[in-house]
């Protein structure tokens, strides 16, 4: 079997895995407060949004169940990056809100992944890096519709 032949889903793992292999030695290397992959992942997905961001949606985000995101939550707000902020009309809300240590992290973080980005690009025509979007982006939608 040939690397072509190999399933899909295998190919875009390892390059998933090598990607965050390299971005977690050096977000390790560089940035003052230590994240995983997912820590990061929530922790941007919660200053990504634009409204009021419940625990339970980020569970429903990031596809997670509920007690595993609030482990996440929990080792994010020890490192005060994010905090809970109950609801006042409905005490079992709580609502997320990244810190401006948060902020800064989440900028350290994205520019580390750019710089990254950047070197991998390296080598690729625009055309090629074009195409690997849209079937990319192909692929999810499909997916998104079974």
């Amino acid at each position: 079997m040939n690397k072509q032949e190999l399933p899909l889903g295998m190919v875009v793992g390892r390059m998933m895995h090598e990607m965050f292999r390299v971005l977690k030695k050096r977000t390790g290397e560089i940035a003052e407060t230590k994240l995983t992959i997912e820590q990061f992942g929530l922790l941007y997905a919660i200053n990504m949004k634009n409204e009021d961001v419940i625990q339970q949606d980020m569970a429903n985000i990031m596809g997670k169940d509920k007690s595993a995101i609030y482990r996440v939550i929990d080792s994010l707000e020890e490192k005060e990056l994010v905090r809970r902020v109950v609801d006042k009309n409905d005490r079992r809300k709580n609502f997320l809100m990244v810190t401006k240590k948060g902020e800064a992290v989440i900028e350290q973080y994205l520019e580390i992944e750019y710089k990254l980005i950047k070197e991998l690009k390296e080598g690729l025509c625009k055309s090629d890096i074009d195409t690997f979007y849209s079937v990319v982006n192909h692929i999810r939608n499909k997916a998104e519709k079974l």
